[in-house]
């Protein structure tokens, strides 16, 4: 006979790695574009600076970019121009770091629950013993 709870327990702790799995997924992803758009610009005659912060939307008028940053948390690349003034480039997508937020966020949340429940029921069972 199952105990009371385990299905609960089992379904917290199955969608905490569930939502853990989803955040490796975005993050490796915008790692892949983050890598796929640096070896584009690694090489070539076009390739410097990268065309994504040539063509970013945020960048300002009439300004020359010399450097790019790249920034693990959050995932994106910075294009900087001499003059000191950074923007964002457009290889990672504009909803791939709340997404990320998000699941990570979930995973914890989910994972502290999995962690609750499991105390509260190891806590009866050693009640439902001890009488």
């Amino acid at each position: 006979m199952a105990e009371p709870g385990s299905a609960e327990s089992t379904l917290l702790r199955g969608t905490a790695i569930f939502a853990a799995a989803v955040t490796v997924v975005f993050y490796l992803f915008g790692l892949l574009l983050v890598g796929v758009a640096l070896s584009e610009a690694g090489s070539g005659a076009d390739s410097t600076p990268m065309h994504q912060c040539r063509d970013a939307g945020d960048r300002p008028q009439n300004v020359q970019v010399d450097a790019r940053q790249v920034q693990f948390l959050p995932l994106r690349v910075l294009c900087r121009t001499p003059d000191g003034r950074e923007f964002t480039s457009g290889v990672v997508p504009p909803w791939l770091n709340p997404a990320l937020a998000v699941s990570f966020a979930a995973t914890v949340a989910l994972a502290a629950a999995a962690f609750v429940q499991a105390d509260r029921r190891a806590a009866a069972r050693q009640a439902s013993a001890r009488s």
